[in-house]
């Protein structure tokens, strides 16, 4: 990762955690990409078993500064794995990434606080190790694999038993439009929207469009067009959570390689090999013309991950 994506949190253990857009359409559950924005967190150890949170950035609002906050709950976690002393002292967060809208806000958290708690202890995670406390905490670990490895990341988790996380690496001149509706949808209410068994037909539609997209982008060729991030499996029952979302992912115009709705939405990410701009201000216009104010963002891969210092 890159230096100049930390800010300057002062003296201090430090770790920055980017975004992550899971999913990728027909990769549910399965996928996730790491993105060129941050969540910046910085822990200062004090006496006593209190933990402090301060928090800026988006959607701050959304942030609970007690117990229930993610990177306290995960340093905590960190503490309970390594049979430690529950940590005490005061954390900063200073986060790039709105919450409720599909960009990986609690993987994010998670894995900064499972850092930050396992340094607090002294010790170090594996990386088997610290998805699998972060599946403990978020129930899946495509965003938190993101999250920590950085690039395009497939993975998958077995009951707590056993995770597994591959990493490749994803090129910057793909740019990726987010387009953020200030509409939120909670996950949970985006996993209530999903039916409880699909048709064989449906399952096959989707798993040949991860498979073809995993071959692409592992193979280095990273040959994407529309229809690949053509889901049956969570995108038809999630754009209805906020009006705008189905038209988006309709959309098509030149140099546009593909749409799909971020994690679980409200956000949609768009893949550009030219005119990322105008990608941004068409999808910006579709929410707009649904009554939504939608905020564009045009970035890149995070292809290092997260970095504590």
């Amino acid at each position: 990762m890159s230096t100049k994506a930390q800010n300057d949190l002062g003296s201090g253990w430090r770790v920055t955690v980017p975004a992550t857009s899971a999913n990728l359409g027909c990769a549910f559950d399965c996928g996730g990409l790491a993105l060129q924005l941050y969540l910046n967190a910085r822990f200062i150890p004090a006496q006593g078993r209190q933990l402090t949170v301060q928090y800026t950035g988006k959607t701050a609002d959304r942030i609970p500064l007690n117990e229930s906050n993610l990177v306290v709950r995960s340093m905590r976690l960190a503490a309970k794995y390594f049979g430690a002393a529950k940590p005490g002292g005061s954390i900063l967060v200073e986060s790039q990434i709105a919450v409720g809208v599909g960009l990986g806000s609690s993987a994010a958290a998670i894995i900064a606080g499972l850092l930050l708690g396992a340094r607090a202890c002294g010790k170090d995670f594996s990386p088997e190790q610290l998805l699998r406390c972060a599946e403990e905490l978020e129930g899946h670990i495509d965003n938190a694999a993101a999250a920590f490895h950085g690039g395009l990341v497939f993975a998958l988790s077995n009951a707590n038993d056993r995770a597994v996380a591959l990493k490749t690496y994803f090129p910057e001149q793909i740019k990726l439009v987010v387009v953020v509706p200030s509409v939120a949808v909670p996950t949970h209410h985006a996993r209530r929207a999903l039916p409880a068994s699909y048709k064989r037909a449906d399952v096959v539609h989707t798993l040949q469009r991860t498979a073809v997209l995993a071959a692409t982008c592992f193979s280095g060729k990273f040959e994407l067009f529309p229809e690949l991030f053509d889901d049956r499996l969570h995108q038809p029952y999630r754009q209805k959570l906020a009006p705008g979302i189905a038209r988006c992912l309709r959309h098509r115009q030149e140099g546009l390689l593909g749409v799909a709705i971020s994690g679980s939405g409200s956000s949609v990410i768009a893949f550009a090999e030219k005119n990322e701009a105008q990608i941004a201000r068409e999808l910006q216009k579709i929410f707009s013309e649904e009554g939504i104010q939608a905020e564009g963002l045009v970035t890149a891969a995070d292809n290092g991950g997260a970095v504590i210092s």
